[in-house]
C-alpha cells in the first residue's frame, strides 16, 4: 500500500506537535503545512522539508492529499473540518469538534456520507493509565477531576472548551448513565471576556457524583482524577509527564486482622499519546482499527460542556428532566 499524504493544517504548538509525529511515522508523508502567518511557514519548510501555503484553499488547490490534522483555533474548527470533508479528505481535528453541538452534528453526517473518517483529538483517551481506569472502575459513587495551568493559551474559548472537556471525556467514558442535575460556575479575569476558571459538580442517573475544577491561572500546573468505588480509591496524577502516577487505595475486607487500609502505588509511563492518536487515525484510514471513541461520544462531551457554559452565562443552576 502506497503511504498516505498528509497535511497539518495550523503551524502552532499543537500543529508542530503533529508535524513533528508525521514526519518520522511510517506509512505516511507530511506533505504540506498550511498557516497564514509567514514565520510559521519558515519554520515549517525549514523543520520539515515540506510545501507551506497561506491557507486551506491554496493548499487544497496545490496539493492531492488523503488526510490532514487541523490544529487552528477553535473557533475555526468547524469552518477547516467542513472544507477539507468536502474535499474528500480524512480529518483528525483537535478537541473539541467544533464550539456548537448542531455544527458538530452537520460534521458528523457529512463524514458519515462521503465515507471519511472524522476523528477528534481527545488525547487522553490514549494514555494508558486512562485505558487502565477504563478496566478497572465499575461502580463509581464520586470522582474529582482537577486540571490546571498557569496561562492560557487558547484564546478564543473558555477553560470549559480547553481544559475541563478532557475530564468530561473521560468521566462520561466511566459512568453508564445521564445527567440529571448541574451545577456549576465561571469567573472571566484579567480582562478576559471568557471563563478562566470553573468549578462543577454534575450528579448522574446512577447517583454517581461528578466534580470538575478547571483554571488556567492557577499558580502551578495540576492535573488529577480521582475515582471512588466502594472497595477503592483510585488516584491519578498526569502532572508527571512523561509519566503518571497511579495510587490504589483498598478498603480493609472482613477478614483483615490489621483494619488498615492497603495502598498499592504504580507509575504508568506514557510514551508519546500524540503519536498513538495519530497511528489511530492513519491505521482507521486504512481499515486496519476500530474508533476508540466515537462521534457520538465526542458530541455527548460537547453537549455537556455546552449545558455547563449555558448555565454560566445565566449564573443559575440546572436541573435535567
Amino acid at each position: 500500500m502506497s503511504n498516505l499524504r498528509v497535511a497539518v493544517v495550523g503551524a502552532g504548538v499543537m500543529g508542530r506537535y503533529h508535524a513533528n509525529n508525521y514526519a518520522v511515522l511510517r506509512g505516511v508523508d507530511l506533505v504540506a503545512v498550511a498557516d497564514p502567518e509567514p514565520q510559521r511557514r519558515a519554520e515549517a519548510l525549514s523543520s520539515f522539508d515540506c510545501r507551506a501555503y497561506r491557507s486551506i484553499d491554496e493548499l487544497l488547490a496545490a496539493e492531492s492529499i488523503d488526510a490532514a490534522s487541523v490544529a487552528v483555533p477553535t473557533s475555526l474548527h468547524f469552518a477547516v473540518t467542513k472544507r477539507l470533508l468536502e474535499a474528500g479528505v480524512h480529518v483528525l481535528v483537535e478537541k473539541p469538534v467544533a464550539t456548537e453541538v448542531s455544527q458538530a452534528k452537520e460534521l458528523a453526517a457529512l463524514s458519515k456520507r462521503l465515507g471519511l473518517v472524522l476523528q477528534v483529538g481527545h488525547i487522553t483517551r490514549f494514555y494508558r493509565a486512562v485505558q487502565l481506569l477504563g478496566e478497572r472502575v465499575r461502580r463509581p459513587y464520586l470522582i474529582e477531576a482537577r486540571r490546571m495551568v498557569p496561562y492560557a493559551r487558547i484564546k478564543d474559548v473558555g477553560v470549559v472548551l480547553d481544559l475541563m472537556i478532557h475530564d468530561l471525556d473521560i468521566v462520561l467514558r466511566l459512568i453508564d448513565s445521564d445527567p440529571v442535575e448541574l451545577s456549576v460556575v465561571g469567573r472571566a479575569l484579567n480582562g478576559s471576556p471568557l471563563e478562566d476558571v470553573a468549578a462543577a459538580q454534575i450528579t448522574f442517573q446512577g447517583g454517581c457524583i461528578a466534580r470538575f475544577l478547571a483554571s488556567r491561572v492557577a499558580p502551578d500546573a495540576e492535573r488529577s482524577l480521582v475515582v471512588s468505588e466502594p472497595h477503592q480509591t483510585m488516584r491519578l496524577d498526569f502532572a508527571k509527564e512523561p509519566y503518571t502516577e497511579i495510587a490504589i487505595y483498598r478498603r480493609p475486607d472482613a477478614t483483615s486482622e490489621t483494619g488498615h487500609v492497603q495502598l498499592d502505588r504504580h507509575v504508568v509511563h506514557e510514551e508519546n499519546p500524540l503519536r498513538s492518536e495519530l497511528e489511530h487515525f492513519l491505521a482507521r484510514i486504512r481499515s486496519d482499527a476500530p474508533p476508540i471513541g466515537t462521534l457520538e461520544d465526542d458530541l455527548r462531551s460537547l453537549e455537556l460542556a455546552t449545558r455547563l457554559l449555558t448555565i454560566i452565562a445565566g449564573e443559575r443552576r440546572a436541573v435535567l428532566a
